[in-house]
């Protein structure tokens, strides 16, 4: 008869929270029932357990990122991140916000941060993509809530961390993913793992296609990453990443309550009649190094690249953009023992150039022929970001201090207008200093509390920045936010349970209210204040793990998550009427995900989930709002291996099983134009299957 075990180290899988790509030292996905070692995290520029930690970060690990498998892109695995609410309109429009931050930013992730191996993902005016990074490249996600200024700048809202797989703890060998599904959906995916003497390398490669739900939804999705460690040079580690996506996607756009109601396949009509799509490619690259330069000091740099072209056919033009950005974060590390005491100082920055060229032509008819130029633009970001960490511990104490300093400054130059009529004009907000101080007292080896206070900011994109003439504005000021926080983690019964409870209070001033003059034409203004205050709970529990074949079950255990937000305006005055006191649009007030992992005979394994999102309201004047929905889904599997060599997972996939109707993404404040209803609603996917099969040799 087998044994029945609570193994110590568990956690390590239950939580499904990975080492960071530098600290991984074996490779999880290799066997189930490791005694893995505890959780690192990247935290803050600084590899440390989580439960170190002072301050609110979630981390989940490539195994969670592998059952979940997503076909199209990362966003659903965010649903395992409390604090952390993604939207899906299309596969070419979704939303991440992070604590309410950018929950009102239109088409796009915005006023957040985001970190692919320490590339920047967010541009010059605060719009993140993380869309075409592909899911397979992944080791693990870690996201900071809340401003997480010092070494990762000063997002408004938080940082999102993307860590690419570590070659050097994989073995060489190769693994093929196919997945079929629901409305003509084809995924492959196809990676490459090489260990050499000196160097590693990982290479992915994946095709993803799909008709889409509703009309005009097409997608085709083409990605190559690579990954490739070198130690050719002495004590200097050299990391190489490239990514390269390629697609095409149709756009269904948003559509009215009637709509919504009658026929949620359909798309908006204006837009299904010019056959609206985005076609463009993007790439980023990146090297780095470290350099140990004595027994206590380090050096770390890291050159990286990215760029962008892009063609949007929309009802009322022709958009095209081109997006290059060169830039450079370097830090020195300087480590210091004492007895019983270590502290470790940190000084750097990150430097970039973006070079941002657009132009618009007619839409004849919004029939999608193209027709004469209307604009021709280019705009020029410098951004510089200085910092100053330390950290320390003493005894049960443990400390983080820094300061973030911070200049942007656009020159914006009118191509298209000439002498009196160009718009042409400089832009920049001064030098912004976002400092950050957090304390942490460890009550025992399993338990530990934290609280933190921080600044954050947000820069106005180039439209919030512009008179309704298209003059720039001077006087348009960043959101700027002031972050309190406390919050406890530890590990329970054995170690086979992990929680982690945080409270924050975010208090926003400044507020940028973006008011549509056109159909794709906004203009900004600082409007008031707002705050925004929550609790978020997170739980992973190994009820029984077994570590023999004999035994039918091999493994139970649960994560969940809840978040409750109480986010309002406190002050806040748009076109003479007044909104204080009403709840910040596009973002519920309670939303709470949970999975059970069954694994019988460590062959078969069932992973049944469920989802509920709260009402949302859609407007700043709260009188609109969508229905409140629970979401069920499941992934059926089987893992047999061969041979100890050949390795196969064969799955089916199950979502939104009870086919409920709701709205995966809703428009803040949705205009109307020329009498017609507004269009509130991204309608979600009904009920859909996907089947696939792996294979790794």
């Amino acid at each position: 008869m087998g044994l029945w075990i609570l193994p110590q180290q568990v956690l390590s899988h239950v939580t499904l929270m990975s080492h960071s790509i530098d600290t991984v030292s074996i490779n999880i996905a290799d066997s189930l029932m490791r005694n893995l070692d505890p959780v690192v995290v990247n935290a803050f520029n600084r590899r440390q357990d989580l439960l170190q930690v002072p301050g609110a970060i979630s981390s989940v690990g490539n195994i969670v990122i592998a059952q979940e498998n997503p076909a199209v892109n990362v966003l659903p695995v965010f649903r395992y991140v409390p604090g952390v609410f993604a939207q899906e309109g299309a596969t070419n429009t979704s939303r991440v916000i992070i604590r309410g931050t950018g929950a009102r930013v239109p088409y796009a992730t915005g006023k957040i941060r985001a970190y692919f191996n320490n590339i920047p993902l967010t541009d010059a005016s605060g719009i993140t993509f993380i869309e075409d990074i592909d899911p397979s490249i992944l080791q693990s996600i870690e996201v900071i809530k809340g401003p997480a200024p010092s070494v990762y700048g000063a997002g408004l809202g938080g940082t999102i961390i993307l860590n690419a797989r570590n070659p050097k703890a994989r073995k060489t060998g190769i693994s093929n993913t196919t997945q079929a599904g629901s409305f003509g959906l084809l995924r492959n995916s196809t990676t490459l793992d090489w260990v050499g003497n000196n160097n590693a390398s990982t290479l992915v490669y994946s095709h993803t296609q799909t008709d889409g739900y509703r009309e005009n939804n097409q997608l085709r999705r083409d990605v190559l990453t690579s990954v490739n460690q070198i130690d050719i040079f002495d004590q200097m580690p050299i990391t190489v990443l490239f990514a390269y996506a390629n697609g095409k996607a149709f756009i269904p756009s948003s559509i009215d309550s009637i709509t919504y109601v009658d026929s949620p396949a359909s798309a908006a009509a204006n837009w299904n009649r010019t056959k609206g799509y985005e076609d463009g490619a993007r790439l980023l690259g990146g090297i780095s190094a470290e350099r140990k330069l004595s027994d206590q000091i380090r050096l770390e740099v890291s050159l990286f690249t990215l760029w962008q072209d892009e063609k949007e056919l929309r009802p009322f033009d022709v958009f095209y953009q081109e997006r290059s950005t060169l830039g450079t974060r370097f830090r020195l590390v300087h480590q210091d023992f004492l007895k019983q005491k270590s502290l470790e100082f940190s000084y750097g920055g990150e430097l970039f150039r973006e070079n941002y060229l657009y132009s618009n032509h007619e839409n004849i008819g919004g029939e999608g022929q193209q027709g004469e130029q209307l604009t021709d633009n280019k705009e020029l970001a410098d951004s510089y970001n200085f910092f100053v960490q330390t950290d320390g511990e003493a005894g049960y104490f443990r400390f983080s201090a820094g300061v973030n300093a911070n200049y942007t400054q656009r020159n914006y130059s009118d191509l298209f207008n000439l002498a009196e009529l160009s718009r042409s004009g400089l832009y920049d907000y001064g030098l912004i200093i976002s400092p950050r101080i957090a304390l942490g007292y460890q009550l025992s080896s399993f338990q530990s509390v934290y609280t933190s206070i921080s600044h954050g900011f947000s820069p106005p994109s180039l439209d919030e920045t512009l008179t309704t003439e298209g003059f720039i504005n001077p006087d348009i000021l960043p959101e700027k936010s002031w972050s309190l926080e406390m919050g406890s983690r530890g590990k329970l019964w054995q170690e086979s349970f992990f929680y982690d409870i945080s409270l924050y209070r975010m208090q926003v001033n400044d507020l940028l209210v973006a008011e549509r003059v056109g159909a794709d034409a906004w203009v900004g203004k600082n409007a008031g204040e707002s705050i925004h205050s929550g609790v978020e709970a997170e739980m992973q529990w190994v009820i029984l793990q077994s570590q023999s074949r004999d035994q039918f079950l091999s493994e139970i255990s649960i994560r969940a998550n809840a978040t409750y937000n109480n986010f309002i305006f406190t002050d806040f005055v748009d076109r003479g009427i007044d909104y204080s006191g009403n709840l910040i649009p596009g973002v519920p007030e309670f939303f709470a995900f949970s999975s059970l992992f069954l694994e019988i005979k460590q062959d078969i394994y069932f992973i049944p989930s469920w989802q509920f999102t709260g009402a949302i309201a859609m407007n700043d004047a709260n009188t609109r709002q969508s229905d409140p929905y629970q979401l069920v889904g499941f992934t059926l599997g089987y893992k047999p291996s061969f041979m100890n060599k050949i390795k196969l997972d064969v799955f089916l996939k199950g979502n939104n099983v009870f086919n409920e109707k709701y709205a995966s993404m809703v428009l803040v404040n949705a205009p109307s134009f020329g009498g017609s209803a507004p269009r509130y609603y991204y309608p979600g996917m009904p009920i859909y299957w996907l089947g696939g099969i792996k294979i790794t040799i």
